[in-house]
């Protein structure tokens, strides 16, 4: 592209020279400086290293964004986190071995790992949804005993780790030894929250971070509030 500029008032060699010189200089870089006011993510919890603790908050700020949320990735398993006033925060449950956590807001990123020296679990199921409301992860066992938000740990070992009753989720079950049979994955739109339609992801991990381990995604709409829906059926 050439720049073509015609100096009218000024009888200055020296002026026009310049001129000449900086103004195309000066258009190129506005026209290819990136927005000062595009987003930015930073999390600033976790900070990487070591922990022994299950159950983590992912936390930190997005700053020029004005959407209501992001989406958070763990380990793979993706999700919306809800952004408030420029912040978001959230409880997960981590995995044993090396954890990666990412949130997303449009183009900005940001990302951090950890290692974690907590218990294998032969069977995990995530709920995950889009709309701020109330969903509630029910897991029926092979014995047929249900593992949900008034019963949350089983005689069998299961357990709902994270009963989460706003946002967007997750919702976790454990099995630390699983028991044979089959499991049915089970989710009650608890309240809608004048949200009549909500969109549920369920993750089903077996024999996480081994050489068996098995993972399958499901999703299915919700329309009607406290009603429960059969969204899986899987074998060990």
């Amino acid at each position: 592209m050439e720049w073509r500029i015609n100096i009218l008032v000024s009888k200055s060699k020296k002026c026009r020279n310049f001129l000449l010189f900086h103004i195309p200089m000066f258009i190129f870089f506005i026209g290819f400086t990136p927005d000062l006011y595009s987003a930015r993510v930073t999390i600033e919890s976790p900070r990487g290293g070591f922990t022994s603790n299950r159950i983590q908050t992912i936390s930190g700020t997005i700053t020029g964004y004005n959407k209501e949320r992001a989406d958070l990735i763990v380990n793979g398993l993706p999700q919306f986190i809800a952004v408030h006033g420029g912040r978001f925060s959230v409880k997960i449950l981590i995995s044993p071995g090396t954890n990666l956590i990412e949130v997303k807001a449009d183009d900005a990123y940001d990302s951090v790992s950890f290692y974690a020296d907590v218990p294998k679990k032969d069977v995990k199921v995530v709920l995950t949804w889009d709309t701020e409301t109330d969903v509630d992860l029910w897991v029926i066992d092979p014995k047929g005993e249900k593992c949900y938000y008034s019963h949350a740990s089983t005689s069998s070992g299961g357990n709902l780790d994270m009963d989460n009753t706003s946002g967007y989720g997750p919702e976790t079950f454990t099995m630390e030894k699983a028991l044979k049979g089959e499991y049915t994955v089970q989710v009650q739109y608890y309240g809608s929250r004048n949200s009549p339609v909500t969109r549920v992801q369920v993750f089903v991990v077996l024999f996480e971070g081994t050489s068996e381990e098995k993972r399958e995604k499901y999703e299915f709409v919700m329309t009607k509030e406290h009603a429960v829906y059969t969204i899986s059926n899987f074998n060990i």
